[in-house]
Order: C-alpha cells, then sequence, then structure tokens
C-alpha cells in the first residue's frame, strides 16, 4: 500500500469513526452508553413535530403591564421637561386605574397651561380621566387612551412572538412553532428530551424585563412596618424577620437605613384560588385536604401574604401608590448561623428609572474580587446619560437592578457613574449555574425583552401532525427507493456498483452527522433533500462509471480508465451540484418553515454528496485496484 493510499484510509476511518460516535446517542439508549462517552457525545437527532410530535405550550401575557410600562414612559418624559421649570411639577403613577398618569403642579394658576400642552404633545396617546381623592389638588388626571392602549397590546403579542422564536433559534431548537391566538402564544417545540424540554421552557419565560428603581431609604412606612413586624407574634410564627442596614454615604449626609423584611422557603397549605396564582403549585393530581392543597411557597410569596393580611385588618398598612415592594433571593455567606437561602424585601419607588430599554450590549465576565460571573451591560448614548444623571441624583442611596420582577443587587451609589456600563450579579451559591443564568441571561438581553410576563397556562405532549399512516408509508417509500436503488446499481455495475452503495450509506451518515452536530431538526421536507441527495450521488456516480466504460473501451488501462473517469467527470458533476446549490441558497433566503428545512438539507447533502462521489468513492477503487496491479478490466 503506498504511502498516500494508507493516510487517506486513516483519514477517512476518522471520519467514519467520528460519525459512529454522534449519531450513537440517538439509536443507542443513554443508559447503556458509557458516561465519559455521554459528556461528549450527548446529542440526537431532533425530528420534527410532523415526524415525532413534541410539546404544545400555551403562554397567557400579561399584556397590561405593557400598558402600564407605557404610563411609567410617559411620567420619565414629563419628568425631563419639568426639571427646568421654576415652579415645582411632581408627576405621579398612581396603580389604578390602568394606565394612569397624574400631574400636580404646586401653582394652581399652571393647571391650564399644563392641561393644553399634554394634550398637544400626547395627541392619540392620553386621554382626560376623572380624579381622585389620592390625586389631590391641583391634579392633572390623564390615562393612556383605550385605542392606544389597545394598540400597545396588539404590538406587545407580536413582539412577544418574534422574541420567543428568536430565543428558542438561540438555543439550537429549529422548526418551532410559535404564533399567537387571541391573548395567547402558542409555541410547539419538536420532540426533545425533559433536559432540552426544561432548558428551553425556561428561557422562553423569562421576560429579560431590566429595570432600574431607587430604593426609599428612611421611609415612615417602612419604619411602621418594622416596628410591627418586631412585635407581631403572627409575624414571628411565619419566621418573618424584620431587620435593618445602615451607612453613612462617603460624600456626607446624614446616616441612612434600610430597614426590611426576611423570610425562607416552606411548605404550607394554601386554597386552590391561591394555589392557581403561585407557578408550579396547582396540580390535579395534589391530595386536596380542608380545600387546600401543600406548595413550596418561597419567602417573598410568604411576606406577600403576610402584608396582604395586615392591610386587610388594618388599613392604616396600605401602601402608599407610589412605593411598592420589590425582593431579592440571597444566599448567606460563609459566616452566617443559619445556612439558609432567603428572601429579603426592599421598599422601592414606583417609577421605573431605566429599563432594558436602553441597553445597546450584554456579555459575561467575572468580579475580579469575588471570581463570580456577572452580566456586564452597556447602554446606548441616551441611556448612558440618563443612568448617569440617575446615579448623580440618588448619591448616598440605594438603586435595585430588577429582572423579571427580582431584585438582582442593589449597591449603595457613592457618586455619579457616567461610564454608560452596569453589571448585574447573579444569585444563587453555585458558580456552575451562576454561569448558566449569566449565559441564559445573555441571551435573553439581546435576543430583547418580552413586552410583558409570560405565564404557562399548559403543557401538553402531541402526536406527529402527519399522522401515523402517512409515516409508515413515508417509511414504505423511502426503504423502496432505496432497495431499487441497490439492485440497479449492482445489476448493471457489478462490484463497482457496490461501492456505490457503500459511498451512498456514507453519505447519508454524514449527511445524519451534520444534523446532529448543527442541532437541526429532521422534517418530512428534511427526509424529501435526504431522498434527492440519494438520487444525486447515484447520478454522479454513474457518471463517473459511463466514462470509466468509454475509456476501457478505448483501449485505457483499468487505472488509466478510472483516473480519466474520475477527472473527467469532475466537473460535470461539480456544474450540475453548483447550480442545485444556487437554487438551495434562493430557497434558504427567502424560504421560511418547511421550505427553509428543505434548503438546509439539500445543502448538506450537496457538500456531502461531493466529498463521498469525488473522494471516497476514489479511495474505494484505490483499495479495490491496489490488489489487481496486472488487471485487464475490472467488474463495472
Amino acid at each position: 500500500m503506498d504511502r498516500s493510499l494508507k493516510w487517506r484510509s486513516v483519514l477517512l476511518a476518522a471520519i467514519i469513526a467520528a460519525s459512529v460516535c454522534v449519531l450513537l446517542p440517538s439509536f443507542v439508549s443513554k443508559g447503556t452508553l458509557p458516561t465519559w462517552f455521554t459528556k461528549v457525545f450527548h446529542k440526537k437527532v431532533n425530528l420534527g413535530l410532523d415526524l415525532q410530535g413534541g410539546l404544545h405550550l400555551v403562554y397567557s401575557i400579561d399584556l397590561d403591564k405593557a400598558v402600564d410600562d407605557k404610563a411609567s414612559e410617559i411620567r420619565r418624559d414629563l419628568e425631563s421637561k419639568f426639571s427646568g421649570e421654576k415652579s415645582k411639577v411632581e408627576v405621579k403613577t398612581p396603580s389604578s386605574p390602568l394606565g394612569a398618569v397624574t400631574v400636580v403642579p404646586s401653582d394652581a394658576s399652571k393647571v391650564g397651561e399644563l392641561t393644553t400642552m399634554l394634550k398637544s404633545d400626547y395627541s392619540g396617546v392620553i386621554e382626560m380621566r376623572d380624579c381622585g381623592p389620592s390625586d389631590g389638588p391641583n391634579a392633572i388626571c390623564v390615562k393612556v387612551s383605550t385605542d392606544y392602549a389597545d394598540g400597545i397590546k396588539k404590538a406587545a403579542l407580536a413582539n412577544a412572538v418574534v422574541t420567543i422564536r428568536e430565543r428558542i433559534d438561540e438555543r439550537g431548537v429549529a422548526e418551532p412553532t410559535v404564533v399567537e391566538k387571541g391573548d395567547e402564544v402558542i409555541v410547539e417545540l419538536p420532540g426533545l428530551d425533559e433536559d432540552k424540554i426544561n432548558e428551553t421552557k425556561d428561557v422562553i419565560k423569562r421576560t429579560a424585563k431590566l429595570e432600574f428603581k431607587v430604593v426609599d431609604n428612611n421611609a415612615p412606612y417602612m419604619n411602621k412596618l418594622y416596628a410591627h413586624v418586631v412585635t407581631d407574634g403572627e409575624a414571628k410564627a411565619l419566621d418573618i424577620v424584620a431587620e435593618i442596614d445602615g451607612w453613612t454615604p462617603e460624600n456626607g449626609g446624614g446616616r441612612q437605613e434600610d430597614k426590611f423584611l426576611i423570610a425562607r422557603d416552606r411548605d404550607g397549605a394554601v386554597t386552590i384560588e391561591e394555589a392557581h396564582r403561585i407557578e408550579g403549585c396547582w396540580n390535579k393530581d395534589k391530595p386536596v385536604t380542608d380545600g387546600k392543597i401543600t406548595c413550596k411557597l418561597s419567602g417573598r410569596y410568604v411576606i406577600e401574604r403576610y402584608v396582604r393580611q395586615l392591610i386587610a385588618k388594618d388599613p392604616s398598612f396600605a401602601m402608599p401608590d407610589e412605593r411598592q415592594l420589590g425582593f431579592e433571593f440571597e444566599e448567606p455567606n460563609e459566616q452566617a448561623k443559619d445556612k439558609r437561602p432567603y428572601w429579603r424585601s426592599y421598599y422601592l419607588e414606583r417609577a421605573v428609572r431605566l429599563t432594558g430599554s436602553a441597553v445597546s450590549n450584554a456579555a459575561v465576565t467575572y468580579d475580579p474580587t469575588t471570581n463570580r460571573p456577572v452580566v456586564r451591560v452597556d447602554f446606548n448614548r441616551d441611556g448612558g446619560r440618563v443612568f448617569g444623571d440617575l446615579t448623580a441624583q440618588v448619591q448616598g442611596h440605594k438603586v435595585a437592578t430588577i429582572l423579571d420582577g427580582k431584585i438582582k443587587s442593589a449597591p449603595i451609589i457613592n457618586g455619579a457613574i457616567r461610564g454608560g456600563t452596569a453589571t448585574i450579579t447573579m444569585g444563587g451559591g453555585d458558580v456552575r449555574r451562576q454561569e448558566a443564568d449569566a449565559t441564559d441571561l445573555v441571551t435573553v438581553l439581546k435576543s430583547g425583552s418580552l413586552p410583558a410576563p409570560l405565564r404557562e397556562e399548559s403543557a401538553s405532549k402531541v402526536g406527529a401532525t402527519l399522522g401515523q399512516d402517512a409515516i409508515d408509508k413515508t417509511k414504505l417509500s423511502f426503504g423502496l427507493g432505496i432497495l431499487l436503488v441497490v439492485i440497479i446499481m449492482v445489476g448493471i455495475y457489478k462490484m463497482s456498483g457496490v461501492i456505490s452503495i457503500i459511498s451512498v450509506v456514507l453519505n447519508m451518515a454524514l449527511m445524519m452527522t451534520a444534523i446532529v452536530l448543527f442541532g437541526a431538526t429532521l422534517t418530512l421536507p428534511g427526509v424529501a433533500a435526504l431522498v434527492l441527495t440519494v438520487g444525486m450521488a447515484v447520478d454522479a456516480n454513474i457518471l463517473i462509471y459511463e466514462r470509466i466504460r468509454d475509456e476501457l473501451l478505448l483501449g485505457k488501462s483499468v487505472r488509466g480508465a478510472v483516473d480519466i473517469g474520475f477527472s473527467r467527470a469532475f466537473t460535470a458533476i461539480l456544474d450540475g451540484h453548483s447550480t442545485t446549490a444556487v437554487a438551495g441558497v434562493v430557497l434558504l433566503q427567502f424560504g421560511s418553515g418547511p421550505i427553509k428545512g428543505f434548503a438546509v438539507m439539500l445543502l448538506v447533502g450537496i457538500c456531502t454528496t461531493l466529498f463521498t462521489n469525488v473522494w471516497a468513492s476514489r479511495l474505494f477503487f484505490d483499495w479495490y485496484l491496489a490488489g489487481k496491479a496486472d488487471a485487464k478490466t475490472i467488474s463495472i
């Protein structure tokens, strides 16, 4: 065996071995493979909804939150306009009615002028509403108009569909179905394993709504709530603890205090109505005792429920419209006696000072002090300016970074931050979990935040959309086609036909390997492309074989005929495959759904066919001729 043949054989053996390793998890159960093997080779061939079925998810979207966010945006815009006014103008966003904004000038003579300005500057966006007792004197009361609110909801729903689809694609799940139906979003994922499904669901429902809010230090409300909790037996029974975080600002000023409540997760009995509101709590299979079921309750929920019940007993504990409680999940430090994680509260201004729309980029990096993963957020020009102004205004206070309604961090602001960047720390004590959370967060921040929170309404498995009868017929036609190709090629070209069949099998294996490595999903159009590839591969082999026959008839030697057959047929094969590739690129560029899936498989098939027909088949012929140095003819 000459050196060239030897090294080509080693290369082919390596390619075949790698292909077998990649495809093995798709045909052998995970439990029968060694652990070290599954750590490296764990991906499988994903079949589409049409061939295997998958998971049918129904999400509802809190469209009212999108309208409420518009009211917050109007408030920020108005505060910016009134910042230079000599007479003080207060802007508030009451919790009700939906999308409400209240403008309160200190000078009553300004009411008419400001009303005219609001109607002019926000024509079609707002409408007047009746003021309530809590709005105060001189109040100008408006809200997001009904027509504009409907437009916001419609746009939010359409945006949610696009964002969810992009997130699923980022996770490598091909051919998902994402559509809107009424006020709900329907998501269908092709057959995936349980871990992949859970990962994808987590990324889908993550709103990635990034907000910055100011913590209200030294607040009279929290002073009152703190004093009550310290002496309340019911709070003690619920293991709710009141604590104080105090500091003196570096740039002077009086001592600041942040009073807060903490509580830990626990199992607890709740009514069926409450269970429906707690995510992951309600399950029709759970036993019901005295109208209640036992669920895992977060410390956050325990505090919120306690405050709601306290307000019901004593209305003086009702929270002002301009304030709200926020919560952060914390892991205790190594010096803490109690190692259990807990939730702590923050008393926040309801107004959103900055949102994720100001983010231009996000990346995972590491905190040089703790060496733990954090997400660095870069703001756009306007966002950097607003963030700098905000940190300049609230020196000595805390600013909470809120993601999906959960506070990630609330550092003390000691000076203006003008660099246009901020960092988000990741909760939890497990570094690997923090790294995974940071990576997922960057994914959703880059693909865009959802306009409003999602809630999973139902999840069910669905069968193949083609139906079992159609799938069985597809398998039969595919098998019958392959059998006919084998009979014809072996019948006409004898041993050379066997080589062509081996080449076709290798071609199909390489195509399936590419599907696994790319994370693509095999659908019926993909199967059609696979069959078409088999036809193109056989056609290319016929071109080569007929050219070899012609050269043998002209009296060429066997090796000379093979050399000429492969070299001169190559241009015709390349020409035919190139024109098909152009059509495939056009379909990939302008097609969608099944058309795009067909184009991907077609282009992959063109590449593997050129490799197996021109390089691998030639190697097989060299093996065949290696022991026939003096052969006058070959089986063709």
